[in-house]
């Protein structure tokens, strides 16, 4: 589910990439692919990646899929048990995230999940789900009762899904650490927005927190997704000069990539210039592209540096 200052960060993202030449385009830390799916229509090859399986899934139901849809016989297979409580859930942890009705749900689903042969109607499952649970947690606990239950939620989503090419290229997902992804890709154009400087640590927690959780059917996840970004981008730092050489570290990985567009906002920890004097160390900086979204991201400036 987008909001309104998603939409827009998403429409200046798309406005800077139209002015770049690029076949390829290599995006190593994924998070939702709403630019990616954008990218397919542009007849782009699209190479991402994410370190959470909720955001891999993500993309291979919206960019390397083919175009293939969740048959109804599979939904119906789906929703057809989901509310039915079992003696031993399958991830006890989502019964400490949300309600219990709910984390039967999730449970169930994320079980039939697993029978679903068709690993891309398999990952529009988990697109469906997860854009499911956005919706459960987008309501405060005393408006639950507003909700429309999440099996009605979940068919509306999918007889709304949207629409999936074949663009004609090899688009891949990965679900790897973002160095090694880098490191190993062939793509004309890198496009990045680096992790935040609390790291994955920060995500752990609430509405984010569970998508995690819930993907890879297991509660203790985190801990080694957060102990695996010791050092990397992706760890928590709190100085400056430590995020930049974490990110140094990255950048350095991605000399092959013949043009770079690095996205930054601008919120008090880094700015725009420092991000640009850590591109410059690498390689000239050709363009800056900048947009003021004070009006709906509390004074955020936006920036995409290019360099090639």
């Amino acid at each position: 589910m987008q909001t309104q200052s998603n939409r827009r960060w998403l429409g200046f993202e798309l406005s800077v990439l139209r002015r770049l030449k690029f076949a390829s385009i290599a995006i190593p830390f994924a998070g939702r692919p709403d630019l990616d799916w954008y990218l397919k229509f542009w007849g782009k090859q699209v190479l991402n990646n994410d370190l959470c399986q909720w955001s891999w899934w993500m993309s291979r139901a919206l960019v390397e899929n083919r175009g293939e849809r969740l048959a109804p016989e599979e939904v119906e297979r789906l929703l057809g048990q989901a509310y039915v409580p079992r003696r031993h859930p399958h991830n006890p942890a989502l019964g400490q995230i949300m309600g219990e009705l709910d984390a039967c749900w999730f449970d169930n689903l994320w079980l039939g999940l697993q029978e679903v042969e068709r690993p891309h109607a398999r990952a529009l499952g988990y697109l469906h789900a997860l854009e499911a649970g956005d919706y459960a947690f987008s309501f405060a606990p005393e408006a639950a009762e507003l909700r429309r239950p999440l099996t009605e939620v979940f068919a509306a989503l999918w007889r709304a899904g949207r629409e999936v090419v074949d663009n004609g290229q090899a688009n891949q997902c990965a679900n790897l650490d973002a160095q090694e992804f880098i490191r190993g890709v062939r793509a004309d154009l890198m496009f990045v927005r680096f992790p935040r400087p609390e790291g994955l640590a920060a995500r752990r927690g609430g509405a984010v927190g569970w998508r995690e959780i819930w993907a890879r059917g297991e509660g203790d996840c985190w801990d080694s997704l957060i102990e695996a970004q010791r050092g990397r981008l992706g760890d928590s730092v709190v100085a400056k000069e430590s995020y930049l050489q974490l990110a140094g570290n990255f950048l350095a990985r991605a000399t092959h990539i013949p043009k770079w567009a690095i996205a930054h906002a601008e919120d008090g920890f880094l700015t725009a210039a420092e991000v640009g004097d850590l591109v410059k160390a690498f390689r000239p900086v050709e363009v800056v592209y900048s947009k003021d979204f004070s009006d709906v991201l509390g004074g955020l400036r936006a920036y995409i540096i290019v360099a090639g």
